[in-house]
């Protein structure tokens, strides 16, 4: 029997899949599309500057358990700096700026301190937040939890939040966690991350952000993790489709109770009409209207067979692997197809002098939510490349050829993130730059007088197809 683990997909996803199941023992293979591994979550170099850049700006918070054991397994979670205590500066337009500075209390009294102490909000807003704040308490037994399909704004309305409150401070959280506007993402999520970066520890709610670029904070080694157990990771690797074997099919031999198993013995992966998507162990009987996957074909050419296939790919690229004909009968995909990918913009910004010492910085009353000063964030990269991202060198932002000295980008290269861009996913590179630099002007008195001397540009967008059914689904 092939019990080796076919993970497609290598992303953030696809590997922290992939070292879970080398860790356990099991045999893994990464086969990723792109050149490259990461995904969303990737860095490259600016072939002017030199330095590292990120494809979208991630935050860590401490209450991320699962991704902080995967840095740590993987050998990089020294790679993220986080905070000693939860602080957030907030920067407005005329060159204000207030925070929230949370002392080391236990939770929730951390926040209620940093909350009463805080500039950032009047006396009612204060007053507010802690009304939601003894809402969330879980001691509190007042039945807060949202219904699930209140979006983030209704939910915060509901509880007494102020449009202000709610624009200015709560807005910022939502769109950091879930990456969407608050009119569409889900209060349940938002209540659920709430309650464990506020509710736990001082610890949970600090904020972490990597000192390198994200391909080297975990890619790379993840990566070597997997080949030193005996895996192999692939790129350029191009799936185009499920190998669903229709005619024999595997399932639980008492069809009213399904036992989901772990991968520490072999098992088959299914598709039941009756359970949905799932892992079953003998003892096994045949049933018409079961699928099993043996593996994947490749657009190159040739397949790959394997006890155990993995999908770790956006929703809309697989429901393109799935035979037709089971993507339109199954109400499961069907509702997979209603799912909407939310687009990133991230505007990085090089200036000749330094602008601003916030090492980040939540952003009120623009476009832009967030601001990162990534050439003090990365300070020990930012001019040089790290290992194995590229070759060493350094470039004049004006000229474009090698400087013979490295460059400090401390202060003088920032990005400022838009995140559930879906108004924004159409404007021009000059229509985004002519935004970002206005609005960083207004927000930061040292850009009215700095010059530009770079931008460039990541859109993570909606690349999938329209809401309804997939581009091949629609032409038949």
């Amino acid at each position: 029997m092939n019990d080796e683990v076919l993970i497609i997909g290598g992303g953030l996803a696809g590997l922290a899949a992939g070292v879970a199941l080398a860790g356990a023992g099991r045999r893994v293979r990464v086969l990723e599309q792109k050149p490259y591994l990461g995904g969303r979550a990737r860095s490259f170099i600016d072939p002017v500057t030199g330095c590292v850049v990120d494809n979208g700006q991630h935050m860590f918070m401490g209450c991320y358990h699962s991704t902080l054991r995967f840095l740590a397994e993987i050998g990089t979670l020294d790679r993220v700096r986080f905070q000693p205590r939860l602080t957030v500066d907030f920067l407005e337009k005329q060159g204000r700026s207030s925070s929230l500075d949370c002392p080391d209390l236990p939770a929730p009294w951390h926040l209620l301190a940093g909350v009463l102490r805080s500039d950032a909000f009047t006396a009612r807003e204060k007053f507010q937040i802690l009304r939601l704040g003894k809402a969330l308490d879980s001691s509190s037994g007042n039945g807060s939890a949202p219904p699930g399909r209140l979006t983030v704004d209704e939910w915060l309305t509901r509880l007494g939040q102020s449009e202000s409150l709610r624009r200015n401070f709560w807005d910022l959280l939502s769109i950091a966690a879930l990456n969407e506007d608050p009119r569409i993402a889900s209060a349940s999520l938002f209540e659920r991350v709430l309650r464990l970066a506020l509710f736990t520890s001082p610890a949970d709610s600090r904020l972490g952000l990597a000192a390198t670029g994200l391909s080297d904070c975990y890619t790379l080694a993840a990566s070597d993790y997997i080949t030193a157990r005996g895996g192999k990771v692939e790129t350029g690797r191009n799936v185009s489709r499920f190998l669903i074997q229709r005619a024999v099919a595997a399932v639980e031999a008492r069809p009213g109770r399904e036992r989901r198993t772990g991968l520490g013995a072999p098992v088959a992966t299914v598709y039941d009409r009756r359970t949905g998507i799932g892992a079953h162990r003998a003892p096994l009987q045949s049933h018409p209207e079961v699928g099993v996957c043996e593996g994947v074909e490749l657009t190159e050419g040739g397949r790959i067979e394997a006890g155990v296939v993995l999908s770790a790919v956006p929703c809309f690229q697989f429901v393109e692997l799935l035979p037709g004909d089971l993507l339109r009968s199954e109400p499961f995909f069907e509702r997979i197809l209603a799912l909407r990918p939310a687009p990133i913009i991230s505007v990085n910004l090089w200036f000749d002098r330094p602008v601003t010492e916030h090492d980040f910085a939540g952003l009120r009353g623009t476009t832009a939510q967030w601001l990162f000063n990534k050439g003090q964030l990365l300070r020990d990269r930012a001019g040089t490349l790290a290992p194995r991202e590229g070759s060493r060198f350094k470039a004049s932002p004006e000229s474009g050829k090698p400087l013979e000295e490295p460059h400090d980008w401390s202060g003088a290269y920032v990005s400022l993130v838009i995140s559930g861009a879906h108004a924004h996913i159409g404007r021009s590179r000059e229509e985004l730059q002519a935004l970002a630099l206005s609005e960083l002007r207004e927000l930061v008195p040292g850009a009215g007088d700095a010059r530009l001397v770079r931008c460039e540009g990541c859109t993570l967008p909606a690349t999938g197809p329209p809401r309804g059914c997939p581009r091949r689904l629609k032409a038949r």
